[in-house]
């Protein structure tokens, strides 16, 4: 009766298991991962920032209320003096005025270009940021995915060859008991059957972290019953690129060219600007009385001007910033060398791993053909009891040793290989475009 419980119980937990793949996973994070979601957040944020730049090309349009009590201290009412560009009244009243003021900048060397070309290099940039983000999120992705199909295949056929071992274990216990094996040789198989119960414990615990590591990187709902299918790849996919299509490229390729426009806008701010102001005035006063001034504003007044302002010497401020921003510019210049030199070694390293674990491949796939045909022929041998059935099942054994080295290896080639192609994705290749 128990038998048929556990046996339902394990056939409801494998229909409610599901295959999970890498892509379907891939696929899911770019969507709902939230640190791609607010790598989003950030470029409409660049963006707004833009069109707050952008409104530099307009004039400003002001209206200005004032309403002011001015007493004389001295006692001697004079009107009004002017001292130094200052108006001052010496006479005691109420006044009120409406003021509409326009300026625009007429021209300041294409300062505010300068200004509109750094702030949508800030929009390109971090729409260059979500696909590098998602290329790094595809690489930890696909690192944990890999540890879990490796678990998965030691889960599997360790406990296959768990079962094999326990008939040798068994064997070996009836020749001890007859006299033909010994007490220390049997007490050796025992430990054996205990490290490997282990390590297939294990192995299952591992599997179910990387699904839960999956779960958390991708957002997606996964269930620990759930089941990775192992990878899935086309030789045409694997290809690689020119460095200058990567997002890491174009990013520090923007970031330069943005630099380099910092530059000369800080020399354009340092040149003379030219602007145009105009001030329209509606005022009235009264030397007793708060509420005429309010409902008799009658006076008017208008003035248009040009001003030029030319920063002639502000404390050395202007030839700190520029030496400044003339390091951060070989700083980026450095970084795209090294991100060049990096992205070259990693591709010609993956290319050699995947070269020398191809033939390690071969020689596990020749070992296992070795043990398929060995096994055969332990089994003839042992229709013909020329061999006995502690040989036929030590031959077993290895068999699924070696099944089990080679879905290892086949598992460290998709690796290697899918790591290369993510290395390589352009930035044609992200998923937002």
């Amino acid at each position: 009766m128990k038998k048929i419980v556990y046996l339902l119980l394990y056939i409801s937990i494998i229909l409610d298991a599901k295959e999970i793949s890498f892509e379907k996973v891939t696929a899911y994070a770019s969507k709902h991962a939230l640190a791609l979601q607010m790598k989003q957040v950030e470029k409409k944020i660049e963006s707004k920032k833009a069109e707050g730049v952008a409104a530099d090309y307009y004039p400003t349009l002001n209206l200005v209320y004032n309403s002011e009590y001015t007493e004389s201290l001295d006692g001697v009412p004079l009107g009004t003096e002017s001292i130094g560009g200052i108006t001052i009244s010496n006479s005691t009243r109420y006044q009120n005025s409406v003021a509409l003021q326009l300026n625009y900048n007429l021209f300041h060397f294409g300062a505010t270009n300068s200004q509109m070309q750094i702030a949508n290099a800030n929009v390109a940039i971090k729409d260059k940021e979500w696909c590098q983000a998602e290329k790094n999120l595809q690489q930890q992705l696909l690192k944990v995915y890999a540890d879990g199909l490796k678990q998965l295949n030691k889960k599997e056929r360790l406990s296959k060859m768990l079962g094999i071992r326990e008939k040798i274990y068994q064997t070996k216990e009836r020749l001890y008991k007859v006299g033909r094996y010994s007490k220390v040789d049997l007490g050796d198989e025992a430990i054996l059957l205990i490290s490997m119960q282990r390590d297939i414990e294990n192995a299952f615990m591992q599997y179910r972290d990387d699904l839960l590591q999956l779960a958390k990187l991708s957002y997606m709902k996964i269930d620990k019953n759930d089941r990775l299918i192992p990878f899935i790849l086309q030789e045409k996919q694997i290809s690689t690129r020119n460095f200058e299509d990567t997002s890491e490229a174009q990013i520090l390729k923007k970031k330069i060219a943005q630099k380099r426009e910092e530059i000369r806008l800080k020399f354009r701010q340092q040149l003379p600007s030219l602007s145009l102001y105009s001030n329209y005035y509606l005022y009235s006063s009264h030397p007793t009385e708060f509420e005429y001034p309010i409902s008799h504003i009658g006076q008017k007044s208008w003035n248009v001007g040009f001003s030029v302002r030319f920063n002639i010497f502000e404390g050395f401020k202007n030839s700190a910033a520029n030496e400044q921003l003339q390091l951060e510019l070989k700083n980026l210049q450095t970084q795209l060398v090294e991100a060049k030199h990096n992205f070259q070694y990693e591709n010609n390293l993956k290319n050699t791993q995947i070269k020398e674990l191809e033939i390690l491949k071969t020689k596990e796939g020749n070992l296992l053909q070795e043990n398929k045909d060995k096994l055969q022929m332990v089994m003839r041998l042992r229709e013909n009891q020329r061999v006995d059935k502690l040989q036929e099942l030590n031959t077993q054994y290895e068999l699924l040793r070696s099944n089990l080295n080679l879905a290892q290896r086949v598992v460290d080639i998709g690796f290697q290989k899918l790591s290369l192609i993510i290395t390589n994705r352009g930035v044609d290749q992200c998923t937002q475009h």
